[in-house]
Parts: C-alpha cells; sequence; structure tokens
C-alpha cells in the first residue's frame, strides 16, 4: 500500500486506521483479522436518512484491507469539547441522552450480530473463574432480546458536534438488541472506563471531576425519553464481564470485585 495514494492520517486505532479522502470523506481503513467493517457498513445503511450518523458513501479494498468511505463530519467530538469547556457538561449530557434515544428510534437490519449472542461470546473468552462465568451467563440468559439498533460503544468520544448537528461515530460494534442493553454499556463507560494509556494529567483531572456528573445528567434525561427500564443492574452485571474480555489491565481488579459483589449479593 502507497501512503502517498492516501489522504493525511486523521486517527488510528486498535481495528483501523483513519485517513482524509478527497474534500468531504474519510477512508477507515481496517487492519487485516477485524471484521468491524461489516456491523459499521451495516449499521450506516440502517442510519440512512436519519441524520444521526455520517452517510455510507462506499466500500473499497487496499492491498487485502477493507475500507469505508464515509462522509465527513465537521467539529470535534464531545470529549474534547469537554475537555476545552467543562462548564458545558450539563447541556453536553442532555445532547448525549438525545442522540443515544434518536440511535435506538432506528430498527436494526437483519444482517447485524445479535447482541445477546455477541455478549455471550465476548464473555466466555474472558477468562472468567468459573463461579463468575456460570452466574454472569445465567443473568445474559434472563434478559430479553430486541430488534433496535444498537452502537455498542457508545460515549463522548463517538459523538461529534459542529454547527448544531450531532453525529454519532464508529459503528463497528453495532448489533440488534434492547436499548437499554446499550443504554447501560454506556452507563459503564461514564462511571467506569479507565482513561486512555495516553491521556494527559489534566485531562485525567477533568474526566474525574465531571464524569460523575456527566453520568447523572445522561442517565436522567435518558430515562425522561425511554421507556421503562427493567434490568438495567442485571445488563451492568453483562457488560462489565464482557469489559473485562477487551483486556484493560487497569479496570480488571475493579470489574471483577464488582461483579463478585453483584453474584454474592444475588446468591
Amino acid at each position: 500500500m502507497s501512503s502517498a495514494a492516501l489522504g493525511p492520517v486523521l486517527g488510528s486505532g486498535r481495528e483501523a486506521d483513519v485517513y482524509a479522502h478527497g474534500a468531504a470523506g474519510v477512508l477507515k481503513l481496517y487492519r487485516p483479522g477485524f471484521g468491524g467493517h461489516r456491523a459499521e457498513a451495516a449499521a450506516l445503511r440502517s442510519l440512512e436518512g436519519h441524520g444521526i450518523a455520517p452517510k455510507l458513501v462506499g466500500i473499497v479494498d487496499r492491498d487485502g484491507r477493507t475500507g469505508l468511505v464515509v462522509e465527513r463530519v465537521p467539529g470535534f467530538d464531545m470529549l474534547a469539547q469537554l475537555q476545552r469547556r467543562p462548564w458545558q457538561v450539563l447541556a453536553a449530557a442532555r445532547s448525549l441522552a438525545q442522540a443515544h434515544l434518536a440511535v435506538h428510534r432506528v430498527t436494526a437490519a437483519g444482517d447485524i450480530a445479535d447482541l445477546r449472542q455477541a455478549l455471550s461470546a465476548r464473555i466466555r473468552d474472558a477468562a472468567l473463574p468459573q463461579p463468575l462465568l456460570g452466574y454472569v451467563l445465567g443473568v445474559l440468559d434472563g434478559l430479553p432480546d430486541g430488534d433496535r439498533l444498537c452502537h455498542g460503544d457508545f460515549h463522548p468520544g463517538n459523538v461529534l458536534r459542529a454547527e448544531g448537528r450531532t453525529a454519532v461515530i464508529d459503528w463497528s460494534s453495532a448489533a440488534r438488541g434492547v436499548p437499554e442493553a446499550d443504554h447501560a454499556r454506556t452507563l459503564m463507560l461514564l462511571r467506569w472506563a479507565d482513561p486512555l494509556p495516553d491521556t494527559p494529567a489534566v485531562s485525567r483531572a477533568v474526566i474525574a471531576a465531571g464524569r460523575r456528573l456527566l453520568t447523572a445528567t445522561y442517565a436522567r434525561a435518558y430515562r425522561h425519553g425511554s421507556p421503562p427500564l427493567r434490568h438495567i443492574r442485571s445488563w451492568l452485571v453483562v457488560h462489565m464481564a464482557a469489559r473485562l474480555g477487551e483486556d484493560i489491565p487497569a479496570e480488571r481488579a475493579v470489574l471483577l470485585a464488582r461483579l463478585e459483589r453483584a453474584r454474592n449479593g444475588a446468591a
């Protein structure tokens, strides 16, 4: 692959690199061995016309790497905006909730993975102690299926705000399920996710100071626009176990302790 054939690098993650593509697009080029482009393409097709995600322009292949060309949305993600203007946390939290509710009004395409099945696979790969594994899978077995579009990794870093528009990005973990499950994943991330290792100390301090207020305001705004939430605690248990499969050392001890407390409380 010739780097000269690509636009400037806009970002890089575990699964993909993102490049500028022409005047109004970006190319998200997935690394070999990662198949998130399938979920992302299916999700963006489901979202066509809803105004809450970039438009999928096309799918390309570059030297065996699959890439998605999508509309470029100007502006910064919510996390970056909050680091610059932390006093806007209440408005950002309400906007975050409204964007998530808008996603959950969309019916998922039939070729998008079932969320409960995806979570079961991730939990089995998480190297849980056997008593915890049995407990968590039992909790998952009692939770409902659904047909709504679930983002799978919805947090302020994946929501862009610019010129009055909100756009949700990074749909590689999209699945089909109940909105409450996707909401619970966001609650878990907002409450307990450790910042990325290269996050500056100042940004870590801002995140620590504002996350409780952000989480509470987001949760309240989401509940206000949602049908009754009946299984949040159970979905949190499931998502904590699945999160352990992402192998984030800074979070492992805390998540295991929370799961043990949940299991002992249920016993």
